[in-house]
């Protein structure tokens, strides 16, 4: 049904063009008529695909659990499931190591509606510290819902023009920002009214990921459109995760550089990664007391064949 009310708040949003898709108001409406997690939401979201978002978030969900942290995980991906599986294969890997490990919890949303998606935050994340959420490469009625409760939105972007114009339109000469894009725009008209009602305002970090050294002379000038970008859109800058093979080869066994130290076999691998995921935690400014983790008691139950644990420990040792 059409609302009048709604239209002038479209217009007034949007300046002056229509709104695509559920209406923002519509949006925060919902999520402040349903239970808030007391921890804070993190979610990954970009509508482009294969900036690395599931590898983003999956690293910063392990360096959260590393410092201690209770860390809830809920991947709206149940097509792919990039993230859960990961850490499926988490699982897996401290099993047939015999290895204690960091340990999000998480869950796939089966439904991909608001309503089941604040359930399975109830369900696993209700006493979490953090919550992150991994949205898939679309815009949909829940993945605004994930943006629109975001205490910290994360989009990461590859160093390309075309991962660049989904937040805003450029002139190609002064590479200025000329008008917000598709996705820009969406999470430029959610925060607003997430802070017209009354929830509180929300960090934006764009994520610079998976960029490449000799990619430096390109790079400088991405920065300098990013930098216009972030002066209108109003998002904070960051680095992200470099392009290394280290990250696919450990990646595939639920691994990050940081569980290195805890399994013997890889004790002495030299993998130089320095320190990109605790550097962005660090920039984007998230406020934690670190202490120690505590092992999940599950992971050591359950029988798992010497033969199995051979093959799998030599296959993990072929890295070292």
């Amino acid at each position: 049904m059409w609302n009048p009310a709604l239209d002038g708040m479209s217009a007034s949003l949007s300046g002056g063009k229509p709104i695509e898709g559920e209406h923002p108001a519509v949006v925060m409406r919902d999520i402040a008529a349903r239970p808030r997690p007391g921890g804070h939401v993190m979610t990954f979201a970009n509508e482009k695909g294969g900036v690395g978002k599931s590898t983003l978030a999956f690293h910063c969900a392990i360096a959260l659990a590393e410092a201690g942290q209770s860390v809830a995980v809920i991947d709206l991906d149940r097509r792919q499931q990039s993230l859960a599986t990961a850490l499926t294969n988490r699982q897996g890997t401290a099993r047939n190591l015999k290895v204690d490990l960091p340990m999000p919890r998480f869950a796939v949303l089966d439904k991909p509606c608001g309503a089941q998606l604040s359930q399975e935050i109830a369900r696993i994340g209700q006493r979490a510290d953090f919550v992150i959420i991994d949205a898939p490469g679309q815009d949909s009625p829940v993945v605004r819902r994930a943006i629109g409760m975001a205490d910290t939105l994360v989009t990461p972007v590859n160093c390309s023009y075309v991962d660049l114009d989904i937040l805003g339109r450029l002139d190609p000469a002064t590479l200025k920002m000329r008008a917000p894009g598709q996705f820009g725009g969406m999470v430029e008209q959610l925060r607003a009214e997430r802070e017209a009602c009354g929830m509180g305002s929300s960090n934006w970090a764009v994520v610079r990921n998976r960029s490449r050294p000799v990619e430096r002379r390109h790079h400088s000038r991405v920065d300098r459109a990013l930098e216009s970008m972030a002066q209108r859109l109003e998002f904070q800058l960051c680095d992200g995760l470099q392009e290394r093979v280290v990250y696919r080869e450990l990646f595939l066994f639920g691994l990050t550089h940081m569980d290195i130290r805890h399994i013997p076999r890889l004790a002495r691998k030299n993998y130089r990664t320095g320190n990109e995921i605790e550097r962005l935690i660090e920039q984007i400014d998230l406020e934690f007391e670190p202490r120690p983790w505590c092992a999940d008691p599950a992971l050591r139950r359950g029988r798992i064949s010497e033969k199995a644990v051979q093959a799998f420990d030599a296959i993990i040792g072929s890295y070292a």
